[in-house]
């Protein structure tokens, strides 16, 4: 993939994961040795190529190497583990029971973290 390429696929999101919000640093793409994973991102699939997605640059996003790596990583069991307590929580949150409300609180506290690390002054490159 070009530089140019790549930068236009970072823009899409205007430098963060499309997943979580964190903000990437288009300089980290990849985890290298020595490198900090904080900033660190990989060119995800919107479509998956199994599933009929090109291999195009209108088919990718930027996506932090966590979230891009915890769907990939997990097998079986523990994905469906994953997904079914993330099912219990959306539908806690929905009838609104006291886990709900816990689970919201939970929310909100990572998004307000996600805001004051994307206010942070930190150069992209």
């Amino acid at each position: 993939m070009t530089n140019n390429t790549l930068k236009a696929i970072f823009s899409r999101t205007s430098g963060h994961c499309h997943f979580c919000g964190d903000r990437l640093f288009f300089a980290r793409r990849g985890i290298k040795k020595g490198q900090p994973e904080k900033g660190a991102w990989e060119v995800d699939h919107v479509i998956q190529k199994d599933k009929g997605g090109k291999n195009a640059a209108e088919n990718y996003l930027p996506a932090c190497v966590r979230c891009n790596r915890l769907r990939w990583h997990r097998k079986g069991r523990a994905l469906r583990e994953l997904l079914l307590l993330g099912l219990i929580a959306k539908k806690e949150i929905k009838k609104n029971t006291d886990a709900g409300k816990h689970f919201r609180r939970l929310v909100a506290r990572r998004q307000a973290a996600n805001r004051q690390r994307n206010l942070k002054k930190e150069p992209m490159t």
